[in-house]
């Protein structure tokens, strides 16, 4: 838990542009956004404790602060999903998260939903360096691969290859420029994050 909490407000201090020593980027942890992931990373270790007594008030702490962050941010992020390292929820209000499992590098922005349709089999699947811009919707039993930007207000009902962007309602695919790299991709988020705002 520890250790992806470093790596989540690493990697959003990175993605807003605050430089890690100012005093700016103590004012990530006070993110909105920021604090729904910290209380997601809670609920999965609380998941995970054994000991009877102890895991049982980590448990009842976990659904509190849970529904406080669910009602004062609207962020719902499911301790059930299983989310790698480095997930970042860039703004708040609107979001909410239930996967199967979720890769490293995941990137969400407002107005974002993850979830099942009635009738499926499963959640969604989702690879490692994934962004979903604001007001796009993944659901149903679908997989998205790695290296994959849904774009703004699409709605993605079927599968997405890696190393593309989805685009559309229902969502399109396109191949991504192969030279895109990590760094490279930071900067795009980076970009399209002063867009929004």
């Amino acid at each position: 838990m520890y250790q992806y909490s470093r790596e989540d407000i690493a990697k959003k201090i990175s993605l807003s542009g605050i430089n890690p020593g100012s005093p700016s980027a103590f004012a990530v942890l006070l993110d909105p956004g920021t604090l729904a992931v910290l209380v997601y990373r809670f609920g999965r270790f609380a998941k995970n404790v054994r000991l009877p007594v102890v895991g049982h008030l980590l448990k009842i702490l976990y659904f509190v602060c849970f529904y406080l962050i669910q009602m004062l941010t609207g962020i719902s992020i499911q301790a059930y999903a299983d989310i790698g390292p480095r997930f970042v929820v860039m703004h708040f209000s609107c979001v909410f998260v239930l996967a199967e499992k979720v890769g490293s590098d995941f990137t969400v922005y407002e107005g974002v939903t993850v979830g099942n349709i009635r009738g499926k089999s499963r959640l969604p699947i989702i690879g490692n360096n994934v962004t979903l811009e604001a007001g796009c919707k993944v659901l149903g039993d679908v997989t998205i691969g790695d290296n994959v930007v849904v774009r703004a207000n699409s709605l993605v009902l079927s599968d997405i290859p890696s190393n593309s962007i989805a685009l559309g309602n229902p969502a399109r695919h396109t191949p991504m420029k192969q030279d895109i790299n990590n760094s490279d991709r930071t900067e795009i988020q980076h970009s399209l994050k002063q867009e929004i705002i």
